[in-house]
């Protein structure tokens, strides 16, 4: 959970345990002030937490609860590994950070009477502007995460359009289950893909003004959102006209926990199969010179090898792409952006330059 310190009669500390079992390390980091969980990392599992005031007891008596939530929050999988808990469709946490709207749709492709949440942020010029049409970002989160992680995000986009220094679009932050990597489970009961693909997109283009075709359209993601992002984005190009990975986690297979290779069925066939390795092979001549493609990543990033190697694949297939390392960045969205020598959010400039 985010957590959200509000209240002026209450000062109150927040804050993040991570419980990391391949490691078995407990760490806890005190907020400063109101934060998004940013880093989304496979192997975590964070439980957020917040005390109204500022008491050492307090906060002792949260992190020790919080110690034993994250420690007994996962339940064992298949495979004998540890696997998080929180598999909602539905966000539970209805919370809206700033800018941003929640709302439910119906999921069909899950069957009759199943509904999913998202975030949705709407610029300012949504509401003045009522003849206009807009472009739309969809925003993946990450490992372990929920549809909250893109608030840092929106916060920054948000701030550069009102500043005019990026057009007006609007940004869906998608609620993705914590382990499924934005693909349809081999047994066919988490179709992820299906969600966002068929019933999530349309639903967005029927109840918004928005620019309903691929030049209208972009996603992105990290970590685990940006493995969703480039095998989303290249598996259908004729629905995206951009695609940005942020960190992406395109590991092998044997490199995964069973909380990962679960939901493909810990099959190594087909978790190649609907891998953006393979996928960007088999559809590169409808993305070549018509997809504007993005990696970023930190050079503080173990993941930093695999994407400068996914890099050389573009290269070979002929996909124009920017590639850039933030130098002391980690496996953090925020630390990316902060990092990079130039404003990354331009990048949008220039997708959606011909939308307007």
């Amino acid at each position: 959970m985010s957590p959200r310190l509000t209240g002026k009669h209450h000062p109150r500390t927040a804050g993040v345990c991570i419980w990391k079992p391949r490691h078995n390390e407990f760490g806890v980091t005190l907020l400063q002030s109101p934060a998004s969980s940013l880093v989304s990392d496979p192997f975590e599992r964070k439980v957020s937490f917040t005390v109204k005031s500022n008491s050492s007891i307090e906060v002792l008596l949260a992190l020790a609860a919080c110690l034993l939530v994250t420690t007994a929050a996962g339940a064992q999988g298949p495979c004998g590994d540890t696997v998080r808990s929180g598999n909602a469709w539905i966000d539970p946490v209805k919370e809206e950070p700033d800018g941003t709207h929640y709302r439910l749709f119906s999921t069909p492709s899950r069957g009759p009477n199943t509904q999913a949440s998202y975030l949705i942020y709407l610029p300012p010029d949504y509401e003045t502007s009522k003849s206009r049409r807009f472009p739309v970002l969809y925003w993946l989160h990450g490992g372990g995460g929920s549809q909250r992680d893109g608030a840092w995000m929106v916060e920054k986009i948000d701030r550069e359009i009102r500043g005019g220094k990026i057009p007006p679009f609007l940004v869906i932050l998608v609620q993705g289950l914590p382990d499924v990597r934005y693909i349809n489970s081999k047994d066919g009961t988490r179709p992820v893909e299906d969600v966002i693909i068929k019933d999530l997109i349309p639903h967005v283009d029927s109840t918004y003004r928005t620019i309903a075709s691929r030049s209208g359209r972009a996603i992105e993601g990290m970590s685990m959102g940006g493995y969703g992002a480039l095998r989303l984005g290249f598996e259908y190009p004729e629905l995206f006209g951009a695609v940005s990975a942020l960190a992406p986690s395109i590991t092998e297979m044997k490199e995964e926990p069973c909380v990962v290779t679960e939901p493909f069925g810990n099959d190594q066939t087909f978790y190649d199969a609907v891998g953006p390795w393979t996928v960007v092979k088999e559809h590169a001549a409808a993305i070549r010179g018509r997809t504007a493609v993005r990696l970023l990543v930190g050079d503080e990033d173990k993941l930093l090898p695999l994407v400068e190697k996914y890099s050389r694949l573009l290269d070979s297939l002929e996909i124009a792409h920017q590639f850039v390392v933030a130098p002391g960045a980690q496996h953090r969205y925020d630390e990316i952006f902060q990092r990079l020598p130039f404003d990354a959010l331009t990048f949008w400039k220039t997708v959606f330059a011909q939308t307007h």
